[in-house]
């Protein structure tokens, strides 16, 4: 799976792949250039992608993990009410500071439900250095809901904070936003359809 996003202007690809231990080890080394570090949400990103790679690695000893959507569709055959976490990432050789320009941890409940526990993108694109990356976050939200889509799963809920919620509202034409969100139906058909037009998706 792939989407595009812009780089100072310019379109480039963005792969989105199940994430393993493996992405998190290079997660765990993403840092703010000093020039940066007070701008709002980067603080936000450092953190929220620490505590990402905390809950998945618990995750790990305590409910299954898909590392691809085959597995996660055997394990839903398996069992129904069956807990899921998952890992997506998004990556590309081209940015010079990482491999891993964003994730989205989620767990799949018994409901079968997405919760997006946390989103984060790297500190250095958050907080506008160059090069000037727009479109990781979106990208990923059109991603998950792609593969909402591709796997039955009818709804993704999470929390939003004062500085996330005008991001969710804006990315899923969600309305009312306060501290929670509910991505289903009509705002998850929209993110499905923008995964295709506007990050030139590829499932």
């Amino acid at each position: 799976m792939q989407f595009q996003v812009l780089v100072d202007g310019d379109p480039r690809p963005v792969e989105v792949a199940f994430g393993s231990a493996r992405e998190l080890a290079l997660v765990d080394r993403w840092r703010a250039p000093s020039a940066i570090r007070s701008v709002r949400g980067v603080r936000d990103s450092i953190e929220f992608a620490r505590l990402a790679s905390k809950r998945w690695r618990y995750y790990r000893k305590s409910i299954s993990t898909a590392t691809d959507l085959d597995l996660f569709r055997s394990i839903v055959t398996r069992d129904a009410r069956a807990e899921i976490s998952l890992l997506l990432v998004a990556r590309a050789n081209w940015f010079s500071r990482s491999p891993i320009l964003g994730l989205a941890q989620c767990r799949r409940t018994y409901c079968n439900h997405l919760i997006l526990e946390f989103l984060s993108v790297h500190p250095a694109i958050v907080g506008g250095a160059i090069p000037r990356v727009r479109g990781v976050g979106a990208g990923l939200i059109y991603s998950l809901a792609e593969v909402a889509g591709l796997v039955g799963v009818p709804l993704i809920w999470g929390e939003a904070t004062q500085h996330s919620a005008p991001f969710y509202s804006k990315t899923c034409r969600l309305t009312q936003l306060a501290d929670h969100f509910f991505i289903r139906a009509k705002s998850l058909a929209h993110c499905r359809k923008q995964f295709r037009t506007r990050a030139h998706g590829v499932a």
